[in-house]
C-alpha cells in the first residue's frame, strides 16, 4: 500500500505544472550598513490552480497561494528562518513556455528579535 500511495504522489508532481523563477533580491533594508544583494533561483509544482509547493535558494521551501487581484501569497521555511511574502507577476506572456516578470516583498524572521525584509525582481518560466 505505502509503494501505491508514493506511486501516485510522486505522478502527481511529474504530470503537474512546473515552474522555474531566477531572481535578484535586496536585502537587509532596514539596516544602516547597506543593502545585501543576492541571486535566488526555485522550482515550483503547481498542486492545483491556487496553489504550489516548491523550493528556493533565498526562502527555503515555501507554499504559495492565490491571493486577491493576481497577488501571491507565499510562505516559506529555510532552517530556522521562517517567512511571509506577497508577490504581483506585472508582465506573463507566452503559449508553450509561460513567462512573467514579477516583484515580491518578504519578511523573514529566525525569531530573538533577529528578522529581514527583502524585495526581489524575478523572471519565471513554466508549462
Amino acid at each position: 500500500m505505502k509503494k501505491l500511495i508514493m506511486i501516485v504522489l510522486l505522478g502527481s508532481f511529474v504530470f503537474s505544472g512546473v515552474n522555474f523563477n531566477k531572481g535578484v533580491s535586496y536585502g537587509d533594508l532596514d539596516k544602516d550598513s547597506g543593502v545585501t544583494v543576492s541571486g535566488t533561483m526555485g522550482v515550483n509544482f503547481d498542486l492545483n490552480d491556487s496553489m504550489s509547493l516548491g523550493w528556493d535558494t533565498g526562502r527555503g521551501m515555501t507554499v504559495d497561494a492565490d491571493g486577491p487581484q493576481g497577488v501571491t501569497v507565499r510562505l516559506g521555511y529555510k532552517g530556522s528562518t521562517s517567512s511571509i511574502g506577497v508577490g504581483y507577476d506585472w508582465w506573463s506572456g507566452g503559449d508553450a513556455i509561460k513567462t512573467t516578470i514579477g516583484t515580491s516583498i518578504d519578511y523573514s524572521t529566525a525569531g530573538a528579535g533577529s528578522d529581514a525584509t527583502s524585495i526581489s525582481l524575478n523572471l519565471g518560466w513554466g508549462f
